[in-house]
């Protein structure tokens, strides 16, 4: 049991420090604002953009196909089936999910008291333990949300949302050819054949740029 926390707990760093890499926090505004985000890659300019109506039903197509494929095999488990194999085995994603629920509720709670000292005009220092509290309570529950994600992994449901903004990304993705954008791969093939830094960055970007628009399991 330990040796598989231990295991876990690796994954989940391993996630986190992936993140940190390919993602430039310093765009996140830039992104959400303005619909896109640029950035350079191996001495190549890429542009991921909104997608149109048409991209999204393309998207939900796609899903809708992976989906059906994945549970028409046996050697694939829904979301459910696993929660219970795991609970079976000491892990209990349940409870997991009860923890950030009531992390969620501290956090409420804490960002009105943060709210009304702010409009109370309250100095900086009655402020901050606000601010430093909030902030463990949203590490707390980034870690949960990494340790339920390595778990899951293996979910039908997983899978088919990894295809799904995976193949958004490769849609939705652009570059720079004499000065000129242009689609930044021709087949989904050409695409899943980059290189794999490439890929995480454009499919984290498209993820956060369509975060609420693109149906999930």
């Amino acid at each position: 049991m330990e040796q598989n926390k231990a295991k876990i707990n690796e994954e989940v760093q391993k996630i986190k420090s992936k993140v940190q890499k390919v993602i430039d926090f310093d765009k996140i505004e830039e992104l959400l604002m303005n619909n896109k985000v640029e950035f350079d890659y191996d001495k190549v300019k890429y542009k991921v953009v909104r997608p149109s109506f048409k991209q999204k039903q393309e998207v939900n197509e796609k899903r809708i196909e992976k989906y059906t494929l994945l549970l028409q095999n046996e050697k694939f488990l829904l979301e459910e089936d696993l929660i219970k194999l795991y609970k079976k085995r000491g892990i209990d994603i349940e409870a997991m999910n009860k923890n950030y629920d009531a992390l969620e509720e501290q956090k409420s709670k804490l960002l009105f008291e943060l709210g009304k000292a702010i409009k109370e005009k309250k100095p900086e220092k009655d402020l901050q333990p606000y601010r430093d509290e909030i902030s463990k309570l949203n590490t707390q529950q980034e870690e949960i949300v990494m340790r339920k994600a390595v778990l899951l992994d293996s979910s039908i449901e997983c899978q088919v949302n990894v295809y799904s903004y995976s193949y958004l990304a490769y849609l939705i993705t652009e570059k720079s050819v004499n000065n000129k954008w242009i689609k930044a791969w021709d087949t989904y093939d050409s695409f899943l054949n980059s290189e794999e830094t490439l890929i995480t960055t454009v499919v984290m970007h498209a993820s956060l740029l369509t975060k609420n628009e693109i149906p999930i399991f």
